[in-house]
């Protein structure tokens, strides 16, 4: 009997794993030729030292390589960058940031971490409903940055709806993508950022 069973863990396991990477693969082709992307979400950032949450909203605009746009609500605030350098701008402050940035953030390009992903991540289907597909991705090396990312993925058309990003500690920080447009005509104007006349400006 026992050949039996591991045959049978062994075609089960693998018609598993090819599955996984069928759906990044539609992913990606959904994204292939994607040259802008607009959407408007809600970010949970959970912290599990403090036990608190906090909840935001807000609309992103990205035109490639990696020009992008980030408006969140309550309180205001607008991210305005490229992969070079980043303004984080607060108008009820009057007060402006800017900063070196290494690479454009994830949720402001959903499809970064599957992008050769199995160079960098062990990925499995962690759920699986009737509208989307959740895959999680464990890194291959540790890293102080996640313990895993778990992506979401319409099935309907293989649009990445939600990203979930949680740290070794516990702490998650997620997105969930709404009124999501690709190749939506985006003025390269939204991504020119002049401090108002007055504005304190601190630079890192």
């Amino acid at each position: 009997m026992k050949p039996i069973i591991l045959v049978l863990i062994y075609l089960f396991t693998g018609a598993y794993a090819q599955d996984v990477e069928k759906i990044i693969e539609k992913t990606l082709t959904h994204y292939k030729n994607m040259e802008s992307f607009y959407a408007e979400f809600d970010q949970r950032q959970c912290d599990v030292v403090s036990g608190t949450c906090n909840e935001y909203t807000g609309t992103i605009y990205f035109v490639k390589p990696n020009f992008f746009r980030m408006e969140m609500k309550d309180p205001e605030t607008i991210y305005v960058g490229d992969s070079v350098s980043l303004w984080i701008y607060m108008p009820a402050q009057n007060h402006a940031i800017r900063q070196n940035l290494g690479e454009v953030p994830f949720h402001i390009n959903p499809d970064m971490f599957l992008h050769n992903y199995q160079e960098r991540f062990n990925a499995e289907l962690s759920h699986e409903s009737e509208v989307k597909y959740e895959i999680s991705l464990i890194p291959k090396e540790a890293t102080d940055i996640y313990d895993h990312i778990t992506i979401s993925i319409a099935k309907a058309d293989y649009q990445i709806i939600a990203i979930t990003i949680c740290d070794q500690a516990g702490s998650e920080n997620s997105f969930v993508f709404n009124k999501i447009v690709v190749n939506k005509k985006i003025s390269k104007k939204k991504f020119e950022f002049k401090p108002p006349k007055g504005t304190t400006i601190d630079e890192y």
